[in-house]
């Protein structure tokens, strides 16, 4: 808190052990918009630093590689954090010791994990070409199953309801975000009170599991605020996906329940 961005920059230099880079840039690795107030962030949030390079998430892999891709991050996340601590205890001279190993090993491993990676490549393509094949007849299924009664009566009572509150609950927190705007006189204010003001306007109709959601809404705002034309409206619609994939499958749950359970 209180720390400029410029000092937040410096600082990501420091964790990442990267003090020759000079970042002038920060993005949300969730939906790229970008950072200009640390005091925005929360704990959980993963972020993209650059020097000056816009950030662009990556094309949509297949279901394997982007699982072993993940499976590499944890493991690099939990490695860094471990030796973090480990390092923390050691002396000075220890210290230089444990990271002039960890800068060999990492110069001697690079050719074989690259060696690796070719040659498992064709078998991980491979394989996600058979999942997005089932994949899609899953989805063929899926189609044929909401044709069907049972279907039909989830569409109604689940799918449309839940659609419908959906776009009431986003027609709320847009309101709400241009309300705050008019009070600050233009500009932004910070994520928390916003999170607060969303809740005790949506009173009894909040849930927890819409915090992300709203936590996003106030990000790609920010950076909708910047934009004009085409790119404002791409940046509009992208603002309305987001929010329905996140809140409508957490209220096809309440609306299934109600149903299951028309008494409570």
């Amino acid at each position: 808190d209180g720390m400029t961005f410029e000092q937040f920059l410096a600082k990501c230099s420091d964790k990442l052990k990267l003090p020759e880079k000079k970042f002038t840039r920060c993005f949300y690795i969730s939906n790229a918009a970008e950072v200009d107030d640390p005091d925005d962030l929360m704990p959980d949030d993963k972020l993209f630093v650059s020097e000056g390079e816009d950030f662009k998430k990556k094309a949509t892999e297949g279901m394997l590689s982007s699982g072993l891709n993940a499976i590499a991050s944890g493991t690099s996340y939990v490695y860094s954090k471990t030796t973090d601590f480990a390092k923390s205890q050691m002396s000075e001279e220890t210290r230089k010791k444990f990271e002039d190993a960890e800068a060999k090993a990492a110069e001697s491993l690079a050719p074989i994990v690259d060696k690796i990676k070719e040659t498992t490549a064709p078998a991980v393509e491979w394989t996600d070409k058979k999942l997005e094949v089932a994949a899609d007849t899953v989805t063929e299924k899926k189609k044929e199953f909401m044709a069907s009664e049972t279907g039909q009566y989830l569409q109604n009572k689940v799918y449309a309801p839940a659609a419908e509150k959906s776009k009431e609950l986003f027609a709320i927190t847009c309101t709400e975000l241009e309300k705050m705007g008019e009070k600050s006189k233009g500009s932004m204010v910070s994520a928390q009170e916003y999170m607060k003001n969303v809740k005790e306007k949506m009173g009894k109709e909040w849930d927890e599991k819409y915090a992300p959601a709203v936590k996003q809404m106030y990000e790609q705002a920010k950076e909708k605020g910047k934009q004009t034309g085409e790119a404002l409206k791409e940046q509009t619609e992208k603002l309305k996906k987001n929010w329905n994939e996140q809140v409508e499958p957490v209220l096809r749950e309440k609306m299934a329940a109600l149903n299951t359970n028309p008494a409570k």
